[in-house]
């Protein structure tokens, strides 16, 4: 047996709620009467659902295979290829840590059992890296420093494991707020870096307390912390600032990204004294934020088309793929997590962020936006899927099943809400029959924009939920404070995910 309680050479299996084989609670019941709550709604309740034969979804996934690259798959040659995007690859995987993020449910297994669609017991989705913090010191302790509980804990290694790790318990299980940022190498690593942001801002508003002056402390309520000094900033005020600055960083370098600047200016304005406000035409809040199941099924997949089958950690290694066949059985085969990563597994992130010192060429970029994806995402391993099936089709099946209606249906809603003429945002998706929602934003990004951000009926999408995350968020910059400014970037009021991981010391 190894240290991790496996068989020797064996690696750790992988929950099915990692890859989204499970569905995440209550969107099994998405009500479309406008007196119905829960987790999940509806964008536009009165558009009928796209129904699909097995053999029709199929044909779609078929047509998802990019048959040109089955040897390469989109792994990282060293140079750009035709199925590269401009995005630096690691949006895309700061895309899934912010979908854990406002999709974290802390909810005890009873209430859970109790509201098992989440139409009550359910916790709004917020900006607020509770995937980081947990429930925080009080709650959840063993996130926390005992020795200083303002700050998180890092993990201890032996020798021939990174030195620089999550905590992790004997069996090599990350404790972290949500294992879901543990299910992969990158993502793990990703989480680390937001770990160790926090424990430098810590020691930075120590020793400079201007850098929280005006910034209300996070409602504690059993929180916890280091004991109040006074005179000095809170723990409290410290996870503010932290928050504002991810939040900043996700609305203004993240959207813009993915969106497209011109899709975000419509729905984030800047009012006559700078600051932000929130230009929402369709995603509506009458008592607590939801999530669109328009958004969760079809529009935030976007992430599935830009993986590469393969990534450089660092210039040390190999290309390493994210799902090998021999992952089963190699813990060194492929970027699978739940596990210690040996010594040597450092990434680099100049290699998946532009802006820092030695970004440039080693860059590598995500996959193009569009309906292809990579050749390992079609045949999922057994410890994800034990049927192997294509994500392709488990994504398409989820949206027949929540009752998604068809992409040509959904864009003539949102023309008519935003006061467009229907024929400026049709796409010939070259279906038969109605396009599969998920497929059709794909397939708009690829037509209208070039695959080099969503299109603008799905970038809004992304765009108003995001934003209107936010905006209805009581706690957040947006909404406590508009005209708030960054004060931890290296430009003055601005902040960048290269000032994230500058900050957090992991910039190598």
């Amino acid at each position: 047996m190894t240290e991790n309680g496996t068989p020797e050479g064996a690696a750790p299996s992988l929950p099915a709620a990692a890859h989204g084989a499970t569905p995440t609670r209550g969107i099994g019941n998405v009500p479309r009467s406008t007196t119905e709550t829960g987790k999940f709604g509806r964008l536009f309740r009165g558009l009928p659902p796209l129904m699909l034969d097995e053999t029709q979804i199929q044909n779609v996934v078929n047509q998802m295979v990019d048959a040109g690259e089955q040897s390469s798959g989109g792994g990282w040659s060293g140079t750009p290829t035709a199925s590269d995007s401009n995005l630096a690859a690691g949006w895309t995987y700061f895309a899934q840590f912010v979908d854990h993020d406002i999709t974290f449910d802390p909810t005890s297994m009873l209430d859970q059992a109790n509201d098992p669609d989440a139409l009550e017991n359910f916790r709004t989705p917020r900006f607020d890296l509770d995937s980081v913090y947990g429930l925080g010191p009080s709650a959840n302790p063993w996130l926390y420093d005992r020795n200083d509980p303002d700050k998180l804990l890092l993990g201890v290694n032996s020798a021939e494991f990174l030195q620089r790790d999550l905590n992790r318990n004997h069996q090599g299980r990350a404790l972290i707020g949500d294992p879901r940022n543990d299910v992969h190498v990158i993502i793990a690593q990703l989480h680390l870096a937001f770990v160790e942001f926090h424990n430098h801002v810590v020691d930075r508003v120590r020793a400079d307390p201007s850098l929280v002056t005006g910034v209300p402390a996070t409602p504690v309520g059993g929180w916890g912390g280091g004991a109040p000094v006074s005179g000095q900033p809170t723990f409290g005020q410290i996870v503010t600032l932290v928050r504002w600055h991810y939040q900043w960083l996700v609305l203004t370098g993240f959207l813009p990204a993915i969106a497209g600047p011109d899709t975000v200016g419509e729905v984030l304005k800047r009012d006559k004294k700078g600051g932000l406000d929130a230009v929402l035409k369709f995603y509506n809040v009458r008592r607590n934020p939801w999530m669109p199941v328009e958004f969760s099924a079809a529009a935030y997949r976007f992430g599935h088309s830009l993986v590469r089958d393969a990534y450089l950690l660092n210039g040390t290694l190999p290309p390493l793929p994210v799902f090998s066949p021999a992952g089963d059985a190699d813990p060194l085969a492929d970027l699978r997590g739940f596990r210690r990563l040996p010594a040597g597994w450092e990434i680099e992130w100049h290699r998946f962020f532009d802006g820092l010192p030695n970004s440039g060429t080693e860059t590598q970029r995500a996959r193009l936006f569009d309906t292809r994806i990579a050749a390992p995402l079609h045949s999922l391993p057994a410890s994800i899927d034990q049927m192997q099936r294509s994500l392709a089709l488990l994504n398409i099946k989820r949206g027949v099943a929540v009752e998604l209606p068809s992409g040509e249906d959904f864009a003539t809603a949102v023309a008519g809400k935003l006061g467009l003429d229907p024929a400026s945002v049709a796409v010939s998706s070259g279906l038969s029959h109605g396009t599969p929602l998920w497929f059709w934003f794909l397939k708009e990004a690829e037509i209208q924009r070039g695959g080099q951000t969503l299109g603008p009926v799905g970038g809004r999408v992304v765009a108003e939920v995001l934003v209107g995350l936010a905006e209805n968020d009581p706690s957040s910059f947006l909404k406590a404070q508009p005209d708030w400014r960054p004060t931890l970037g290296a430009q003055a009021g601005e902040f960048t995910i290269a000032d994230l991981l500058t900050i957090a010391g992991v910039a190598l």
